[in-house]
C-alpha cells in the first residue's frame, strides 16, 4: 500500500496548493502527527491544507478538529496568525515543499524518512515538529536551518546529461532510475515499461537508444502531470492500494477510480486505506534488528581500523630512515607542508603524512619511529578489543530477538483483538437510524456545544430529552427523515440522559428545526455552557422505554460496534444485545461485550449508556 508522497506526487500537489497563495492563515490544528491549516482564500471562504508529518500533504477538509492545540500547533498559531501565503514551491525534485509568508517566515515540509515540519525565519528555525540530528545538519528551535543536500533532478537534465548520469551510476536500469534519479520504484518501472526496456538491463554506453527512450518517457510523465493530470485511485478487491496523479500503464488492467484533483484522490485514499499498525512485539523486533545492523557495521569498521593501524606500523618500519629524518626535521622546525606532508600541527606536535592516495597517518614528533609504531600497534589492539565487545553485544541482542520472537509467538496464539476503523463522528455519541440517517449527540457540556455550533446546519433536526442534563443531539439531513428516525433519535437522547442512571422505565423527548435552537438568552437570563434556548413549537415523543441495543454493523465497508435504539440495531445488525438499566457495572459488562465482539475494551466502553446495565435479550451473541 502507498505510504507517502513520491516526488511526482509532490509536483502535482504543489500545483494544486497554488489556490492558497494570497490567502491568510486562520487557524492551525494538530492531532498527533496530523496538521490542519485553515486558510481564508482570496476567492472567498476557506480551504484546508492537511499534512501528516513525513507522509502526506494535500487539500483536504477535516470535519472533526481537535479543540486544544499541542505546543507545536500553538507555536504555529502564534507566528502564522493571519499571515498571508506568498508562495508555495517544491524544492527541486525533492520531497520538500516550502510555504513562504509575507512576514519573511517559511514553513518547510520534509516528506522523507521520519519527516519533519519546520518554521523558519531567515536561516533560523523558530519551531520544529521534532528535533533531529543528521550527519550534516541539526534541526531544532533556535538553531540554524539548512536544507538537506539536494538529490538528482532528472526533470532539469538535458538528454545528454541524463544519459551521462545514468551510465555513471552502476546497476540495473530500474534501480538507477529509482535511486539514482530520485524517481522511486513505481516510476522507475513505469519508465522502463514505456521505454520498452528490460528493467534488469545494465547500460554502460551513453549513446544506447534505450536511454533516449527512457528520457522521453520521463518527460512524457512530467508533462502529463504538469499540463493534464488525471488522478486515479488504484483499487484491489474494492480497497484502495495506490494513488497516482496520472494513469500509469502498469495499472492498466487494475480496478481504478478517477478524481478531479490529486488532493481529492488522496482524501479518498486516506479515508479508506488504513494500514495495519505494527504490534509492540513487531516494533521491538524491528528496533533490535536495526541495532544488530549498527553493531555489525561497527565491528566491520573496528576490524578495518585494526588492519589499517597494523599496516601503517609495518609501513613505518619498512621506511624507517625516511620517517626518522622526517620526525627530526619536524622537531627542529625545518619541515614544511607539501608533497607527502599533508599538515603540521605545532600545538599538538603532530605531522600528518599522506600514505598513498587515501590513507594518512599522524606522527608525534616528540616520539621516535619505534614509539610511533608502538602507538599504532596499541590502536590496533584497542580496536580489536572493542570489536570483541561489539560481537558480544551482537550475541546479547540476538538472544533478545529470540526472546521477543517467542513472546510474539505466544501473543499470536491468543484471540486477535483489532481496533475498528475510526470515523469523525466517534468523537460524539452516535448511531445510524433504520432509514440510514446519522444521529450524533454530545458526551458532555463541551461536546454539546460543539454538536450545535459545528454540526447543526440548515436541514438538520435538533433532538433533546425532556430531562435536565440530557445530551444535545442532531439528525444530519433530518429534514428528509421519516417518523421512524425522529422517534429513534428521541429514544437515543432519552437513553443517554440521566434517566438511565436514575433507573427510570420510560420518558419523553422532543425534536425541533435547526433555526429554533439558539445560544442567545432572553434579557436578564444566562445560558450555561452546553445548554441552548429552544424557541417555538416542540415536537414531543412520549412514553418511550429507556433501553438500548449494542451490536455489530457495517459502515463504508468497515465493521463497527454501534449502540442505539433497539429498532435501529434490529434493522442493521445480526448480532446484538438489548440493555436496560440494571445492576451490572458498566465496566464489567464492557469487558464481556468487548470479548464477544473481539474489539478493544475502550471501543465498547465509550458507547455504552451512562450507568449500570441488565441484559434484557441477546440475539446470536454469547456473552
Amino acid at each position: 500500500m502507498k505510504d507517502g508522497l513520491s516526488s511526482f506526487d509532490v509536483l502535482a500537489v504543489t500545483a494544486e496548493l497554488q489556490s492558497l497563495v494570497g490567502g491568510h492563515v486562520d487557524k492551525v490544528y494538530q492531532r498527533e502527527e496530523d496538521l490542519i491549516f485553515k486558510v481564508n482564500v482570496p476567492s472567498g471562504g476557506h480551504r484546508e491544507m492537511y499534512a501528516r508529518v513525513g507522509k502526506w500533504l494535500c487539500l483536504r477538509e477535516t470535519p472533526d478538529k481537535p479543540e486544544t492545540p499541542p505546543p507545536f500547533a500553538m507555536n504555529l498559531r502564534r507566528y502564522l496568525d493571519n499571515a498571508r501565503i506568498a508562495a508555495i514551491e517544491q524544492r527541486g525534485f525533492d520531497r520538500i515543499v516550502t510555504v513562504s509568508f509575507d512576514r519573511g517566515t517559511r514553513l518547510v515540509f520534509e516528506m522523507f524518512g521520519k519527516g519533519n515540519v519546520v518554521l523558519v525565519e531567515g536561516d533560523t528555525a523558530l519551531a520544529a515538529f521534532r528535533k533531529a540530528t543528521f550527519r550534516d545538519r541539526t534541526i531544532g528551535p533556535g538553531m540554524p536551518y539548512g536544507f538537506p543536500p539536494p538529490t538528482a533532478n532528472p526533470l532539469a537534465m538535458t538528454r545528454d546529461a541524463f544519459a551521462a548520469s545514468m551510465t555513471a551510476a552502476k546497476g540495473p536500469l530500474v534501480k538507477v532510475l529509482a535511486s539514482g534519479m530520485n524517481l522511486g520504484g513505481l516510476y522507475g518501472e513505469e519508465i522502463c515499461l514505456r521505454a520498452g526496456a528490460e528493467k534488469s538491463a545494465r547500460i554502460a554506453d551513453p549513446a544506447d537508444a534505450r536511454l533516449g527512450l527512457a528520457y522521453d518517457a520521463l518527460q512524457e510523465i512530467a508533462r502529463a502531470i504538469r499540463e493534464a493530470p488525471q488522478p486515479e485511485v488504484v483499487l484491489s478487491g474494492g480497497a484502495p492500494v495506490d494513488v497516482t496523479p496520472i494513469p500509469l500503464r502498469q495499472y492498466a488492467s487494475s480496478e481504478r477510480r478517477g478524481f478531479p484533483t490529486l488532493s481529492e484522490a488522496l482524501a479518498f485514499y486516506l479515508d479508506r486505506a488504513v494500514p495495519e499498525p505494527a504490534t509492540p512485539q513487531q516494533d521491538a523486533a524491528a528496533k533490535l534488528r536495526r541495532r544488530i545492523e549498527a553493531q555489525e557495521a561497527s565491528v566491520r569498521e573496528l576490524r578495518d581500523a585494526a588492519v589499517q593501524a597494523e599496516a601503517l606500523a609495518h609501513f613505518l618500519y619498512a621506511h624507517y630512515a625516511v620517517f626518522d629524518d622526517l620526525i627530526r626535521r619536524a622537531r627542529e622546525g625545518t619541515l614544511e607542508a607539501g608533497g607527502m606532508i599533508a599538515a603540521i600541527d605545532h600545538d599538538r606536535h603532530v605531522v600528518r603524512v599522506a600514505v598513498g592516495d587515501i590513507t594518512q597517518v599522524d606522527l608525534d614528533w616528540t616520539r621516535d619511529v619505534n614509539q610511533n609504531a608502538q602507538l599504532l600497534f596499541e590502536r590496533k589492539k584497542e580496536a580489536l578489543a572493542k570489536a570483541e565487545r561489539a560481537v558480544a553485544a551482537i550475541e546479547d541482542t540476538q538472544r533478545e530477538i529470540d526472546r521477543t520472537a517467542k513472546a510474539a509467538a505466544k501473543v499470536a496464539k491468543r484471540p486477535t483483538v483489532k481496533a475498528t476503523r475510526r470515523f469523525w463522528f466517534e468523537a460524539y455519541r452516535w448511531f445510524f437510524s433504520t432509514e440510514g440517517f446519522l444521529v450524533i449527540g454530545g458526551r458532555d457540556a463541551k461536546t454539546n456545544d460543539a454538536i450545535v455550533k459545528k454540526h447543526l446546519k440548515d436541514g438538520d433536526r435538533y433532538v433533546h430529552a425532556d430531562i435536565h442534563g440530557a445530551p444535545s443531539c442532531v439528525i444530519k439531513d433530518g429534514m428528509t427523515a421519516g417518523e421512524a428516525t425522529l422517534a429513534e433519535a428521541c429514544a437515543f437522547a432519552l437513553a443517554w440522559s440521566k434517566a438511565w442512571s436514575a433507573g427510570l422505565a420510560s420518558g419523553s423527548a422532543f425534536w425541533v428545526l435547526s433555526d429554533q435552537v439558539s445560544k442567545q438568552a432572553e434579557s436578564g437570563e444566562y445560558v450555561a455552557r452546553g445548554a441552548f434556548v429552544i424557541r417555538g413549537k416542540r415536537n414531543y415523543v412520549h412514553d418511550m422505554p429507556v433501553r438500548v441495543a449494542v451490536g455489530e454493523i457495517e459502515h463504508e465497508g468497515h465493521r463497527k460496534v454501534m449502540a442505539g435504539p433497539v429498532e435501529a440495531l434490529a434493522a442493521r445488525s445480526k448480532r446484538y444485545v438489548v440493555l436496560e438499566p440494571g445492576e451490572e457495572t458498566k465496566e464489567g459488562f464492557a469487558r464481556r461485550l468487548a470479548a464477544a465482539f473481539g474489539v478493544p475494551l475502550d471501543e465498547v466502553a465509550r458507547i455504552l449508556p451512562p450507568g449500570k446495565v441488565r441484559v434484557a435479550r441477546a440475539v446470536d451473541l454469547k456473552l
